[in-house]
């Protein structure tokens, strides 16, 4: 029960089960093949079955445990899709009231109807779109679907756009608002465009894992990245599976065999040989795999809130002239961490990322990376004032408790930063 709560309060403060990725389609002499890196931190990452129903297609999804919505697959026609974060976008238009809004539900259903892109599009068009934009807090998102016959359907929050390139990446930008690809500097996106420069294009299965591991993340900090990857053969409808950014391991499933077998699913973790790179991630703590750390922040951001409102009114009431500095420093670094705590729970990619951790979309974010460092210098000082409180008896019983129990609050935080690495700017 305990689990279960614990999924659902951080699937609701994550929105959606979309991840960062990179994705492509390569055709050539008729032939199509898909790939798709999913960079995330899930840990229940699976992949299931659906046999075709009386109105319905069969289809393989990959996607978690935790969520019933998949966030790739392909049907048995030859569409395959797969979903990506994307940043918000400021200034859309209203939406259109004579159409019914999008969910995430929509997508599972997309593929189980439609067999080509312009199918897709049609569905889509009647749909107000503008859940995918998110909002300041929260990422949106997008879709890319591509057919059998290589053309495909960029699918963002105000635009769909049809393409038939025979070679096309995508990563988490907006492609409809990009104006030159060339300058799109995510790594992920840059590698596998460079990697398919001055190449003759080919569709075997080599080709498409050197691009997939060319286009896969492995960063050095905890061994995390590209959780799996899928190559998807839309002619013969073969979908190819990796593991953790693992590609000299490969599972095949043909889908109409799959699908002759009836609803059923794999654990990727499950399905493959034991990856140290992978047990090292497990064996990682962060508030998004811990519940009792999870707690912690959520009860620290709490605390800390109270606090900075408990010391600002203590400070405008006091006429003290010797407490209220500290008050209202006290009220300062507890508002300020307590909004930490919350981009703690928001941003995983600080837990994994090099410290400090650099947003691109948020200046305010990036400068929040340094507050663990104002907290380790401000810790021997507050301790300092909060023994001369308690000898002196200058403040009340329920101000000195309060008091001690942010700096205990503030120790363990300490702890928690020198587990996650967040003092080491030189690493």
């Amino acid at each position: 029960m305990l689990k279960t709560l614990f999924l659902s309060l951080v699937v609701n403060l994550f929105g959606g089960s979309m991840s960062a990725c990179s994705m492509y389609k390569l055709t050539v002499n008729g032939k199509t093949m898909v790939g798709n890196n999913e960079d995330s931190w899930g840990q229940d990452a699976r992949i299931w079955f659906e046999k075709a129903t009386k109105d319905k297609f069969g289809a393989v999804y990959v996607g978690y445990l935790r969520n019933v919505l998949p966030d790739g697959g392909m049907n048995e026609y030859g569409l395959a899709f797969d979903a990506f974060t994307m940043p918000h976008k400021p200034n859309m238009q209203e939406k259109d009231p004579n159409k019914k809004d999008f969910s995430y539900a929509h997508i599972k259903a997309v593929l189980q109807q439609c067999k080509t892109v312009d199918e897709v599009y049609a569905f889509l068009s009647k749909l107000n779109l503008h859940v995918l934009n998110g909002s300041p807090i929260f990422n949106g998102g997008m879709f890319l679907f591509v057919e059998k016959t290589g053309r495909y359907l960029v699918v963002e929050a105000d635009t769909l756009i049809f393409g038939n390139d025979d070679k096309f990446l995508l990563a988490n930008f907006s492609f409809a608002h990009t104006k030159d690809v060339s300058t799109i500097k995510m790594e992920r996106y840059s590698k596998g465009d460079a990697f398919l420069k001055n190449k003759e294009l080919d569709t075997n299965i080599t080709f498409c894992e050197a691009l997939s591991d060319t286009m896969s993340v492995n960063r050095a900090k905890v061994g995390n990245g590209t959780l799996y990857t899928t190559i998807y053969d839309l002619k013969e409808g073969l979908t190819h599976i990796y593991f953790y950014h693992d590609f000299t391991k490969r599972i095949s499933f043909d889908l109409k065999e799959e699908l002759a077998k009836g609803d059923h699913e794999f654990a990727l973790a499950e399905l493959f040989p034991d990856n140290k790179n992978f047990e090292k991630f497990l064996n990682y703590k962060t508030p998004q795999n811990s519940q009792v750390i999870f707690i912690f922040i959520i009860a620290s951001g709490l605390l800390f809130f109270f606090t900075a409102l408990y010391f600002l009114v203590n400070f405008i009431k006091t006429s003290n002239p010797n407490n209220n500095f500290l008050k209202l420093a006290l009220a300062f670094l507890s508002a300020v961490l307590s909004v930490y705590t919350f981009i703690l729970i928001r941003n995983q990619g600080i837990f994994y990322f090099p410290s400090p951790y650099e947003d691109s979309s948020s200046m305010i974010i990036s400068l929040t990376s340094y507050l663990p460092f104002v907290l380790l210098l401000s810790i021997i000082p507050l301790f300092v004032y909060m023994i001369n409180i308690f000898r002196q008896k200058r403040w009340n019983g329920f101000s000195k408790w309060l008091f001690l129990t942010n700096n205990i609050a503030y120790t363990m935080l300490i702890i928690l930063f020198f587990y996650w690495q967040l003092f080491d700017i030189f690493a």
